[in-house]
C-alpha cells in the first residue's frame, strides 16, 4: 500500500497540475519488507514526466544520490513517460526486489542511481541481496524466532496434497522469511541451512515436474548456501547436515549434466573393441 497526498493546487493549465505522491511503503503488510521508495516524493513534471518534490533524510533514494529537482525518465529499465507510469511500475517492483536501476535527467544530464533498500547484515556475511524484514521493534530474539516459525510453517503447508505452483510459491515464502530470521541474526547457521534445505526441496519439485532450468537454478542457490554455512558451521550435526545435502545436490546435477563421450559406463560396458 501507499499514501497518496494532494496539495490544493488549482487545475488551470496542464502546468499547474501539482498533484504529490509521497510513496510512503514502509508501513506495509507484515509479510512484505521496507519499501525501495519511502521518503520520496514526487510530482507530474511541468513538461510531463516526474519530477522529484522531496527526498527524505537516509531514505534509499537519498543514499541512492537522487535529489530535489530530477526529472525520473527511467525506472528498472521502461521509460517514464507520466507520473502513472512511476507509480505502475514500481507497484510492480516494490518489496520484491532488493534495488531497482533509476536514470534521471539533471541539469541537462543523464544521470545512472541504484535504489536499493536490503538487508546490509544478510549482505555482509552471506553475500546476497534480499528485502529488508518490514519492523524491528520486537527485540532481535523474538524476530528472529518469529519469522523462522513463520518459514517452519510455510515449509510445512508446501508438504500437504495441494498443487505443485502452490508448493513452490510456499516454499518461495518460506525462504523470504528465513532471510528475514538472517537479518536479526545472520551468523545462525541454523536458519541458512533451511534456506539451502528449502532451496533443495523446491529443485525437487522443479525436476519432477520437468523444468530443468529452474530445477538447476535452486540446485546451485542450495549448494552455495551448503558452502557458506559449511565455511561457518562448528556444530558436528551441523557439518553433517551440510554434507549430506551438498552430496545430495551433487547427485542430483550429475544426472542432469550432459556427459561426456567415453565416460558413459553404459557405452564402456557395451563389449565393443573398435579394433
Amino acid at each position: 500500500m501507499f499514501k497518496v497526498h494532494t496539495t490544493g493546487c488549482r487545475r488551470r493549465t496542464s502546468t499547474l497540475f501539482c498533484i504529490v505522491f509521497a510513496l510512503v511503503w514502509g508501513i506495509a503488510t507484515p509479510v512484505e519488507g521496507a519499501s525501495l521508495f519511502s521518503g520520496l516524493i514526487l510530482s507530474k513534471g511541468e513538461r510531463g514526466g516526474v519530477k522529484v518534490v522531496e527526498v527524505y533524510p537516509d531514505s534509499p533514494s537519498d543514499r541512492a544520490g537522487v535529489k530535489v529537482s530530477d526529472q525520473i525518465v527511467e525506472l528498472n529499465g521502461q521509460k517514464i513517460g507520466v507520473l502513472e507510469d512511476f507509480v505502475r511500475i514500481s507497484r510492480g517492483v516494490d518489496k520484491k526486489v532488493p534495488e531497482v536501476s533509476v536514470k534521471v535527467m539533471r541539469n541537462g544530464d543523464m544521470h545512472d542511481f541504484v535504489i536499493s533498500s536490503y538487508s546490509i547484515p544478510v549482505y555482509g556475511l552471506w553475500k546476497v541481496k534480499v528485502v529488508e524484514p518490514p519492523y524491528s521493534a520486537l527485540g532481535v530474539a523474538s524476530l528472529l524466532q518469529y519469522w523462522t516459525e513463520k518459514g517452519k510453517r510455510g515449509l510445512a503447508e508446501g508438504r500437504g496434497n495441494i498443487p505443485v505452483e502452490r508448493k513452490i510459491a510456499d516454499y518461495r515464502e518460506a525462504v523470504k522469511y528465513f532471510f528475514f530470521a538472517l537479518h536479526y541474526s545472520p551468523s545462525s547457521v541454523g536458519t541458512a541451512l533451511l534456506v539451502a534445505d528449502t532451496y533443495k526441496k523446491m529443485a525437487e519439485l522443479y525436476l519432477a515436474e520437468g523444468r530443468l532450468p529452474e530445477a538447476l537454478q535452486s540446485f546451485a542457490a542450495a549448494a552455495d548456501f551448503y558452502n557458506k554455512a559449511g565455511e561457518k558451521a562448528t556444530k558436528e550435526k551441523d557439518l553433517q547436515r551440510i554434507l549430506t545435502g551438498l552430496q545430495e545436490v551433487e547427485e542430483r546435477l550429475f544426472m542432469l549434466l550432459p556427459q561426456e563421450e567415453g565416460l558413459n559406463p553404459a557405452a564402456q560396458g557395451s563389449g565393443g573393441t573398435g579394433r
